[in-house]
């Protein structure tokens, strides 16, 4: 039973640890954003890659939360 209470406090970590992961890569995606006036290249590519990295995370966590709502209570 104590095995199963460890694992329970560090699945809540990780499941914090993620969303805290998703509010940073939003707050870089924003930075990026107003960092990043002009249409270069390096601009483009900057801004991409910070979108792709929250929404990598974004699905992360929908996956993480519809596995969590499934589970019995």
């Amino acid at each position: 039973m104590r095995s199963e209470a460890k694992r329970v406090g560090q699945d809540r970590a990780s499941r914090i640890e993620l969303i805290g992961r998703v509010q940073m890569a939003y707050e870089h995606l924003k930075d990026t954003m107003q960092r990043y006036h002009d249409d270069s290249p390096r601009a483009r590519a900057a801004i991409a890659a910070a979108r792709r990295r929250l929404s990598l995370l974004n699905r992360a966590l929908a996956m993480l939360a519809l596995e969590v709502a499934q589970q019995p209570a």
